[in-house]
């Protein structure tokens, strides 16, 4: 039986495949993609061929209809969302995991480009979907029914900073204990580990603690959008009703602009009549008219890359400037490194805190860590890796591929499943 192990992220997924005696290696997900080893977790449905299609494809098929058909991204995001049961695209209702499916079967097209035989799947998982243990089962129990819907039925999980400690265990001399911290899109993921102990035989014991939290980098992108751009689309203006009162713009309405894959559900008759009453009425009608463009244009992806981009550059640079430019708006806003950072002040103190209850539950001090693994593209951000450092000290702060090492990892763990020890 052939082995693989799927990162399905928030953002991008990645496949690996775990042989022996050749060890793991990175499968090409998305060949027409810069980095053909990663796949965007984007599914779009295009109108003209009525069906839906994957990474890169699926943005080329979206600019090419002008963006009319349905993008949608972070479709991890409502695993533990027990209120997501549907949702209807073109004339057509989709579970949850109907949508999943289509990403995984994908995947399953790529294995069976490589071998007639019946795989091995282990699928990677956050350490904690959402803190409601009834919502945490709802939640892997639809990867499963997903991966059972793509015809991959010989199927485990485990968790990805588990994984990512697997990957790093890989390139050690000698036993450490270890933090692993993986900060993705959706989650921030701790693991406190013993590394180096051998691969062989069950592992459980090795692994001291897990601990995550709901926050990663599409909770950074939305306090951008919330605090530097909704202004831009009408908050802080009001508009008067019918019944003569002076009303603020509606806050739900904002409230959705925080996550660009929800913005597409705002295209329904109820939310453009709303819009259509507050136009006429407002203190600031072309903010509205800029809500509606962003609505109707399908043009929320492009703008949330704008705000990415100037997120990544903040890395590197003090300061960014947002800039985007389309049919009803116009949006230049500066963004320093020092205000963002105050911007996901309170985020990053959640993730402080969910690292430091990791490791009481491990029963361990900072001092006794060994090294600190970082993956996931928010381990990339300065204030984060300064807050490690702040913890551990530079010098125990480790990392790999931030983006593949989990991947990398699941491969490994469904190799010890072949020998015993798989996911846990």
């Amino acid at each position: 039986m052939l082995r693989f192990g799927l990162d399905f992220g928030t953002t991008n997924s990645s496949l690996t495949w775990a042989r022996e005696p050749g060890g793991v290696t990175l499968c090409e997900l998305d060949p027409a993609a810069l980095n053909p080893r990663v796949l965007r977790s984007l599914l779009y449905f295009s109108l003209e061929a009525r069906d839906f299609v994957v990474g890169h494809r699926a943005i080329d098929e979206y600019l090419s209809e002008d963006m009319q058909g349905t993008l949608i991204q972070s479709i991890k995001t409502f695993l533990a969302d027990n209120s997501f049961e549907q949702t209807w695209i073109n004339n057509r209702f989709y579970k949850l995991e109907d949508l999943i499916a289509v990403i995984f079967r994908h995947v399953h097209a790529v294995i069976r480009s490589l071998t007639d035989e019946e795989p091995f799947l282990v699928i990677g998982r956050p350490a904690v979907f959402v803190e409601r243990p009834e919502r945490e089962q709802l939640a892997q129990e639809r990867l499963r029914k997903a991966a059972q819907l793509a015809g991959l039925f010989q199927v485990e999980f485990q968790y990805e900073p588990i994984a990512a400690g697997l990957a790093y265990e890989s390139t050690l001399r000698a036993p450490e204990l270890a933090l692993i911290a993986d900060l993705g899109g959706g989650t921030s993921d701790f693991t406190v580990m013993r590394l180096g102990t051998g691969t062989g035989g069950d592992r459980r014991d090795d692994i001291l603690a897990t601990h995550g939290v709901q926050i990663g980098g599409d909770t950074f992108d939305a306090r951008i959008m919330a605090h530097k751009l909704t202004k831009y689309f009408g908050a802080g203006t009001s508009f008067r009703s019918m019944e003569g009162k002076q009303m603020p713009f509606p806050k739900h309405l904002l409230a959705k602009l925080g996550h660009w894959h929800q913005v597409p559900f705002l295209r329904d008759r109820k939310t453009r009549d709303l819009l259509g009453r507050i136009e006429w009425a407002s203190t600031d009608p072309d903010a509205v008219v800029a809500f509606r463009s962003l609505v109707e244009g399908n043009y929320s992806f492009f703008l949330f890359q704008e705000i990415e981009k100037a997120k990544s550059r903040l890395s590197e640079q003090t300061e960014a400037v947002i800039r985007f430019r389309v049919e009803g708006i116009d949006i230049e806003e500066k963004l320093t490194r020092e205000e963002f950072e105050r911007l996901i002040a309170a985020d990053q103190a959640a993730v402080r805190r969910c690292m430091q209850a990791a490791l009481a539950a491990a029963d361990v001090k900072a001092g006794d860590i060994d090294s600190v693994f970082l993956t996931g593209g928010s381990a990339q951000i300065p204030g984060i890796r300064r807050m490690f450092a702040e913890e551990f000290g530079e010098e125990k702060l480790k990392a790999q591929d931030y983006i593949t090492s989990v991947a990398f990892g699941l491969g490994l763990s469904a190799l010890q499943s072949a020998a015993g020890a798989g996911p846990i």
